[in-house]
């Protein structure tokens, strides 16, 4: 199918039996498994298409084809996130596109998709992590993982690790909505595994300052625990620290 097209319903219509043409049974069965909380149904086509695609998509009428995606399929939210990627725009554009793109944010992987790093953040910190900011700030957990992810990817430096280490606390008490659970405030599980990947980065970085911050416990027990989990797991942490780290772990009940 011709991509360099004035995109309409009609021809919309045509891609998506276009996309319906790569299907992989298999992969689909797996793409599904791992997105499991994803609300969205799949066809099956393989990540390397999908970014051939959006690749193409972008480099014509991409906001006609973002105006007629339906986001019924998984990979038609996919090949939008990846056209944020590709498409040569304003940093304006860019974090405009972005705010458009979290309605439709139904699973991890749509979020990682897009939280990628962007010369248009790069060439714009200041501005950019005031705005990045308010996304960590949401009700949505998807929208507060975009943030944190978004974070991880350009703030991990010194300049930023005070502000970036802000953000991760202020997330857990402050502006996402908790469960109750043995008797201790949960956090979205998705929310909780990027904020403690974040803070994984940051101490393989800044390992004084980031202990500080274990020490004081200023995280929640469950994202605190995930990210010392992360930094033990990883081959960038000498095994001294990894185990000076075991007796900062919380204990309580048990770890979903």
């Amino acid at each position: 199918m011709n991509l360099d097209v004035v995109w309409s319903k009609e021809n919309y219509c045509e891609f998506i039996e276009f996309l319906r043409g790569f299907e992989d049974i298999d992969y689909k069965k797996f793409i599904s498994k791992i997105n499991k909380d994803c609300v969205s149904e799949y066809i099956g086509v393989r990540t390397p298409v999908l970014r051939k695609i959006a690749k193409a998509i972008a480099k014509s009428d991409y906001l006609g084809f973002i105006k007629h995606n339906t986001h019924k399929f998984y990979e038609e939210k996919i090949i939008h996130g990846f056209i944020i990627n590709y498409a040569d725009v304003t940093y304006e554009d860019l974090i405009k596109m972005l705010k458009e793109f979290i309605p439709f944010i139904s699973s991890w992987s749509l979020v990682d998709v897009v939280a990628t790093k962007f010369k248009q953040i790069n060439n714009n910190k200041e501005e950019a992590l005031k705005d990045i900011s308010k996304f960590s700030e949401s009700q949505n957990p998807w929208e507060v993982r975009l943030g944190l992810v978004l974070i991880l990817n350009s703030y991990v430096e010194e300049k930023y690790i005070d502000r970036v280490l802000s953000i991760c606390k202020s997330v857990n008490t402050k502006h996402v909505c908790y469960e109750k659970e043995n008797d201790e405030l949960k956090v979205p599980y998705y929310v909780s595994m990027a904020n403690a990947w974040l803070l994984s980065e940051c101490y393989i970085k800044f390992p004084k300052i980031v202990t500080v911050l274990f020490n004081n416990r200023t995280i929640d027990p469950w994202t605190h625990n995930r990210a010392l989990q992360k930094i033990r797991d990883s081959c960038r942490v000498d095994i001294s620290r990894k185990n000076s780290l075991k007796n900062l772990k919380i204990k309580f009940g048990k770890t979903p």
